[in-house]
């Protein structure tokens, strides 16, 4: 697949042995000469649909000749230009560039100069990043040498996966929370480096024919599985096109509430540690859909996105809570009043209005989390076309009882609940 390990420039023009020799250098914080890079994997089909991933080790030697590495996960904007365009690839890596180099450094410095007892630490270390458009770079530290690993993303997670994922969301969302209330300027300006890059009326031409194919294939699971109820009812009530200006004004009009979210909390955007077979520290990974809106929104997701009916049977008043315990103790920590900024009635009653929001975006996200790894979409694309996105990601109704359960529980718990 590769075979000259002298430059990487073949990958990306844009990496050059000057300017990685730079980023070494700086990652080191001492001269480093890049030397050579060795090729360790690609990552699994089906968990990057925006990007090209490879991960790989950077090489370099220092001013006395003793060896450097880094081993990085590698980003690299689509080369097939077709792709590229269908995709809007360099919006989302400029988004996501832009949280790495002006919103994380900022919420990060903001938490440094508090005494925290666990301060958020739940993501990948940004080496180097470029954004022009055509020739876009993400690499960030291998989260594996860490041991940390992606959860099975066609099994819902367990109790304990999803109380680490809502520590490391609340932990998240509480820098937003605290820096908002005691340094408002600062805030306004992360917030604003930042864009919607998903849910706009700019963007409905692009979504609209993928929007009614994953609300048929909802409304099929839930006719099949619950036929002749309310529920059936109930998503065609949904179903609606106008339903996408719903997902415009919710993360539109929650500025007030809002906090620099991660936009895009399903299962393939958390990697876990585990020790003896049980996870115990978790990390946020791909910052593509980051936005400005009410942190509602990841959570309601997550839940959809990720969870079974058994476990929401269980533990859904349970993991609302514990996310909230460490959100408002986060905020306290950082020295705002909690009840003040966010106050859990506040919470509960954004819970209660935005849940369909999760329900919505798990339409989208449920029929690739159940897919097989050899049944994921290809994404190889030629020529130079912009094209639907239906056209590629032509996703079918679900195959199985287990998959169409997954989808039309979702729309159970929320009429239920009484969110839709």
């Amino acid at each position: 697949m590769y075979e000259d390990f002298s430059t990487l420039t073949h990958v990306s023009p844009i990496l050059t042995n000057d300017t990685l020799s730079k980023a070494l250098s700086k990652w080191f914080e001492e001269p480093i000469i890049f030397t050579n890079w060795e090729y360790v994997s690609e990552t699994g089909k089906g968990d990057s649909y925006l990007s090209e991933v490879i991960r790989i080790k950077i090489f370099g030697k220092d001013q006395n000749d003793s060896p450097k590495h880094v081993q990085v996960i590698l980003k690299n904007i689509p080369k097939s230009l077709s792709r590229r365009l269908t995709y809007r690839s360099d919006e989302f890596f400029k988004n996501e560039i832009n949280f790495y180099t002006k919103v994380l450094p900022r919420l990060l410095e903001f938490q440094s100069r508090k005494n925290m007892k666990e301060p958020f630490d739940k993501y990948a270390k940004l080496f180097y990043s470029y954004s022009d458009g055509v020739n876009d770079v993400i690499c960030l530290e291998d989260a594996a040498l860490e041991d940390f690993s992606a959860a099975v993303r066609q099994d819902g997670i367990d109790l304990d996966h999803c109380k680490l994922s809502f520590k490391g969301l609340a932990q998240y969302h509480a820098l937003s929370f605290a820096m908002k209330d005691q340094d408002l300027e600062g805030f306004k300006e992360i917030s604003n480096a930042i864009f919607e890059t998903y849910y706009d009326d700019r963007l409905w031409d692009w979504y609209g024919r993928f929007w009614k194919r994953i609300f048929e294939i909802a409304i099929d699971a839930v006719e099949k599985e619950y036929p002749n109820s309310i529920y059936v009812d109930k998503i065609k009530e949904f179903s609606n096109p106008e339903r996408y200006k719903d997902m415009v004004k919710a993360t539109t009009n929650t500025k007030e509430t809002g906090v620099i979210s991660h936009g895009d909390s399903w299962t393939n955007n958390f990697l876990y540690k585990y020790v003896n077979e049980r996870p115990v520290d978790v990390k946020l990974i791909d910052f593509q859909l980051t936005r400005c809106a009410t942190a509602v929104l990841d959570v309601t997701f997550f839940i959809y996105a990720c969870t079974t009916k058994p476990l929401r049977d269980q533990h859904y008043d349970e993991l609302l809570d514990y996310y909230y315990e460490v959100l408002s103790t986060q905020i306290r920590e950082m020295g705002s009043d909690a009840e003040k900024v966010y106050s859990k009635t506040v919470f509960l009653e954004e819970i209660r209005k935005y849940s369909f929001f999760g329900l919505a975006f798990s339409f989208e996200s449920t029929p690739f989390i159940v897919l097989a790894p050899e049944d994921a979409v290809n994404m190889e694309m030629e020529g130079n076309e912009k094209r639907n996105i239906d056209d590629i990601w032509q996703i079918k109704p679900f195959k199985t009882k287990e998959g169409r359960l997954r989808e039309a529980n979702n729309v159970v718990h929320c009429v239920d609940r009484g969110y839709i």
